[in-house]
């Protein structure tokens, strides 16, 4: 379960780079290896701050680690496991790409980054991935800290457990497009600091 998320997180960094180096720019190959470095520097943290939460519930079955953080609210990991948390949470911005760490889609400097030679539908494909990334890490830091499809209090389990999650999972969104229309964009030594 998780290392397999992990595995499949990591490879988006494939597909950015290649689609900076196909674009035949050097503003999006320059781009494209901002993105990069991004990517693979905050990969480390986002997976160090999940061993806490492996370690707490014994397994990296996703069931197992929901299961584990039955009961209450005060039963879910990220009580316990407030610092990995906040790790998590800081890293799943800087790997979504999202403001204030959205430096290679940096328009004052380099146009759209990667993005900078690509129009209609191919554009469209990039802006779905990001917004479907958005949406898969939500669910997995639902997931993991936050009870998954657990209610916050026995009494409330008359509500179907799909529903909690999904609940969790727009809360998580909201939370992120409030993050990008709040906080000013880091510059890039200020970035890789930060990591």
């Amino acid at each position: 379960g998780v290392v397999l998320f992990l595995a499949m997180g990591s490879l988006a960094v494939y597909g950015i780079v290649f689609a900076g180096w196909s674009s035949n720019s050097k503003w999006s190959l320059l781009g494209a290896l901002r993105s990069a470095a991004q990517m693979i520097s905050y990969e480390l943290s986002l997976g160090l701050s999940l061993v806490g939460v492996m370690i707490l519930a014994g397994s990296m079955n996703f069931v197992t680690i929901v299961e584990y953080q039955a009961g209450a609210f005060w039963h879910w990991n990220f009580i316990p496991q407030i610092v990995g948390f906040v790790i998590f949470f800081i890293a799943s911005i800087a790997e979504l790409n999202r403001t204030p760490f959205d430096l290679p889609e940096a328009e004052q400097e380099l146009v759209a980054g990667f993005m900078t030679e690509y129009t209609g539908m191919r554009w469209g494909i990039f802006m779905f991935a990001e917004y479907v990334n958005m949406i898969v890490i939500s669910a997995v830091m639902a997931t993991l800290f936050f009870g998954g499809w657990q209610a916050p209090f026995e009494s409330w389990n008359v509500v179907p457990g799909f529903v909690w999650l999904i609940l969790k999972m727009m809360f998580f969104i909201f939370l992120y497009m409030w993050i990008r229309w709040t906080i000013p964009r880091y510059r890039y030594n200020q970035l890789m600091d930060i990591g």
